[in-house]
């Protein structure tokens, strides 16, 4: 499934966008320009082929996750520490964390970048439970 496919299943549109979990919420592909320098930052920072490719093909969909940064923004790696802490922080909805962790191997939602909320093996996954939640819960109308 596409991002905008995985919007149309769980989340209810407006004139504004998509409604998720209270907030509106805009389907914009990234340029050309903001994947290269997302592609530079992750070169700098050492991420993995397969999850920037991965990144890649979501942000050709969607330039951010839940209008929080844009996928050129240097935020991204502000939970990149050392050998510690090595997390592209992909955005937030209220307190709820959307995260890689590559010392995991796992995207990940929870609070301030935990994993509280669960783990999972690939953003889409990670994606659509979130949607899926809001839709049961009827956050998304």
């Amino acid at each position: 499934m596409t991002v905008k496919e995985l919007f149309e299943k769980y989340c209810s549109k407006d004139e504004w966008g998509y409604c998720c979990n209270g907030h509106t919420v805009n389907i914009t592909p990234a340029s050309e320009k903001e994947i290269k320098a997302f592609r530079d930052m992750c070169d700098r920072f050492g991420v993995e082929r397969s999850v920037v490719s991965e990144l890649e093909e979501y942000y050709r969909q969607n330039n951010n996750f839940f209008e929080y940064f844009k996928c050129d923004d240097l935020c991204l790696f502000d939970w990149w520490e050392g050998d510690d802490q090595k997390s592209i922080w992909l955005g937030c909805v209220d307190d709820d964390s959307f995260i890689y962790d590559a010392l995991t191997h796992k995207y990940a939602i929870g609070e301030a970048g935990s994993n509280s909320i669960g783990e999972y093996d690939t953003l889409m996954e990670m994606l659509e439970a979130y949607l899926k939640e809001g839709y049961e819960n009827g956050w998304n109308s």
